[in-house]
């Protein structure tokens, strides 16, 4: 198969061999795949110098096995530049993309929305409302969703005032219908009903959808660590280290 000029954002990269790359892409029409840049450790005939992540790129490639072979890189668009929080934001976003996504299956809307938000991040002083939105996003696309709305096996709708556990398998259960558990770990029905409307405005509903878009994800993602949010956390102990001292 011979792809030309597609839409398309590097993920990740690791050495190959002796001097090329493999590079893990998301693509608007192919969605997540892995292909392989010969010489781009090298002689760069491939156009490794420009398989940065966070920058918009038109890729070609060809190959008939699972393994395409990168024939032509062109950048389409500015690389975002993330430093601090941001870059941080963007790999977890990223890893979350190659452990999440299945291979060659099109995600375009959720292509379309990674394209912005990575454009967004670059310039957005408040990221956290943004980074929420595409993860109930990215949730949806593989088959997980969350309806905030609605109390899944007695169909009733959820209301501010109730409270409710999360099951990955059950969705939001009231806890008046919970015996022998306490309260503890439920999410308040007015935050779930603020998240569902899209209104981040409440320090608490931030804090809410935090907690909760951690355990949805963490069931798809099983046991693993994520790397980028170990890296973050190893980034932070200095410089709360300096604030001690």
């Amino acid at each position: 198969m011979n792809t030309e000029n597609e839409k398309a954002y590097v993920l990740h990269t690791r050495q190959y061999r002796e001097s090329s790359q493999l590079v893990d892409l998301f693509s608007r029409d192919f969605g997540r795949l892995r292909t392989v840049a010969k010489g781009a450790r090298g002689k760069r005939k491939s156009g490794g110098h420009q398989l940065q992540a966070f920058t918009p790129l038109l890729l070609s490639w060809r190959g008939k096995g699972e393994l395409k072979n990168l024939t032509a890189v062109e950048a389409s668009g500015n690389n975002a530049a993330l430093h601090g929080e941001m870059l941080y934001i963007g790999l977890y976003l990223n890893e979350l993309l190659v452990r999440l996504l299945p291979e060659h299956v099109a995600h375009e809307s959720l292509f379309d929305r990674y394209s912005d938000l990575i454009a967004q991040l670059s310039m957005s002083s408040d990221p956290e409302p943004l980074l929420r939105r595409f993860e109930l996003s990215l949730l949806e696309e593989i088959g997980y969703g969350l309806d905030m709305a609605t109390e899944l096996a007695t169909d009733r709708p959820i209301e501010a005032g109730e409270h409710y556990y999360f099951t990955h398998d059950q969705g939001f259960i009231r806890f008046d219908a919970v015996s022998n558990q306490c309260k503890e770990g439920c999410f308040a029905g007015e935050h779930l009903l603020a998240i569902a409307a899209d209104d981040y405005c409440s320090l608490a509903v931030r804090r809410c959808a935090k907690r909760l878009l951690r355990s949805a994800l963490q069931a798809q993602l099983g046991e693993r660590p994520l790397l980028s949010r170990q890296l973050f956390h190893q980034a932070k102990v200095p410089v709360n280290k300096a604030q001690d001292d």
